[in-house]
């Protein structure tokens, strides 16, 4: 399948500084209004209600949001450097051509979650909730996504470089077209009938510890046809 080109974040040369960023976003939240072409940097926390919110055009930088809720939140051109969202939910979330680079979102709940035009770059995000989300024109490199859950999900258009999906859970989730050659795909969690392999891409190694799973046994004949 010829993938489409992935859509960078849209942002500004120059970005509003925002100095109180707690306070900033607590405002924000309060009155109802948009967040639009900030910077946010060095912002701590914890249990924040940010469900619902709008951000567009904005960087957070070296923020860290822990067990915050995020629920229906909408992301547009939208920029995460060094952040961490350990144990947040992003439930029912938008994102619109945005990017996680170098962030930590460690048991972090996308469920149900729309992801579209995103990148995740060089992020530690094993043990997260993606089940039932929508992937489409997604990239994943050098990204941990280890016993995280995609069940039931939709994808397509993604391309995955050097991410390991070791025991991540992909039950009843439609892998056509999706390749893995270049990840790491071992344990991954199936439904007892595998269909959910049809049609996806691995390569000789990852093919030989499938079929063990699928209780094949393979022998080398020792002989050229």
């Amino acid at each position: 399948m010829k993938k489409r080109g992935l859509k960078e974040p849209s942002l500004p040369k120059e970005l509003f500084p925002v100095k109180l960023g707690k306070e900033f976003l607590e405002e924000a939240k309060e009155q109802e209004t948009e967040v639009v072409r900030r910077k946010i940097e060095k912002v701590y926390l914890t249990k924040f209600d940010g469900s619902g919110m709008s951000f567009w055009q904005t960087v957070f930088q070296n923020c860290r949001f822990e067990g915050c809720d995020f629920h229906k939140a909408f992301f547009q051109d939208v920029k995460f450097v060094n952040c961490s969202f350990c144990h947040s939910s992003f439930c029912d979330a938008n994102f619109k051509s945005c990017i996680f680079e170098s962030c930590k979102g460690r048991g972090a709940d996308f469920y149900g979650s729309s992801l579209y035009h995103v990148q995740f770059q060089d992020c530690d995000m094993g043990e997260a909730v993606f089940d039932a989300a929508r992937f489409s024109s997604v990239k994943g490199q050098n990204t941990d996504f280890s016993k995280a859950g995609f069940s039931k999900c939709r994808m397509s258009n993604t391309v995955w470089e050097q991410v390991c999906f070791r025991e991540a859970n992909f039950f009843k989730t439609v892998l056509k077209d999706q390749d893995f050659t270049k990840s790491s795909i071992e344990g991954i969690v199936l439904s007892d009938e595998r269909g959910e392999l049809e049609g996806a891409v691995v390569n000789t190694f990852q093919a030989l510890g499938l079929a063990k799973r699928l209780g094949l046994v393979i022998q080398d004949s020792g002989e050229n046809f």
